[in-house]
């Protein structure tokens, strides 16, 4: 019986080493997701690194976030995990600049034990504090938010808040972001001074995916601008009315 059982303990071994010899020299990497729409603010968030998986051969670790900002609301959406994409270094930008409506990205792909390690939005600080904005409002008003339908954007979190000067117009779109684990669909409502999609020309950030859909809003921008001084609540009443019939 002895010799059967260490034939059979080889074996064991034998399909063991098989199997993960594929994976030898693949990658460990962090694998996360980000997606907080309330109490965000530049130097509290943290990302928390809590898991972590093997790579496919010749795959690298990649680590996106964007950051969103509309009047005085703030998101944080973030992706971390493997990838075919060739390595990059960090890169930071503005994918939708102030004043008004901004989304912020930041995207790094490595190839090193668990270096898509970010943790806080110290490249996002940076970024901002090289970008130089107007401080002047006009009178227009807009309903603002971001997040999500059911949570984040309910009608007791809505704002109506000012305009700055260089962005008057009413936006709001629903915004879909998708990779890996990460599946979040979010309303972002506030000023902007462009008159379509403000995500148009970026349909991937990273290996997040993105897509946009416009909400009806050019009636509420009118009432909010030329109502929401006298009564705040009948603009944005409406707005969110037209907002949801997409």
């Amino acid at each position: 019986m002895a010799p059967q059982y260490l034939s059979l303990v080889k074996l064991l071994c034998l399909l063991g080493a098989i199997f993960i010899l594929p994976r030898a020299g693949a990658l460990l990497c962090y694998e996360a997701t980000a997606s907080l729409f309330r109490a965000v603010t530049l130097h509290n968030w943290k990302w928390q690194l809590l898991r972590s998986m093997v790579c496919q051969l010749r795959e690298g670790c990649e680590e996106t976030l964007l950051f969103i900002e509309t009047g005085t609301k703030r998101g944080v959406v973030g992706f971390k995990g493997c990838t075919s994409a060739l390595s990059y270094p960090p890169q930071m930008s503005y994918l939708v600049s102030p004043p008004g409506v901004s989304v912020a990205s930041y995207s790094r792909v490595c190839r090193s034990y668990l270096c898509n390690n970010l943790t806080n939005l110290n490249p996002i600080v940076k970024l901002k504090a090289n970008t130089v904005t107007s401080k002047e409002f006009s009178s227009n008003n807009c309903p603002t938010c971001v997040g999500m339908h059911t949570e984040d954007c309910l009608p007791n979190f809505i704002s109506v808040e000012s305009c700055p000067q260089d962005a008057t117009v009413c936006y709001s779109s629903t915004l879909k972001f998708q990779a890996g684990l990460l599946n979040s669909t979010i309303l972002l409502m506030g000023c902007t001074h462009y008159h379509q999609r403000l995500l148009v020309d970026f349909r991937t950030v990273g290996s997040i995916r993105v897509t946009e859909v416009r909400n009806v809003l050019e009636r509420a921008q009118i009432v909010s601008a030329e109502s929401s001084r006298p009564g705040p609540a009948c603009g944005l009443l409406l707005g969110l009315l037209l907002a949801f019939r997409d």
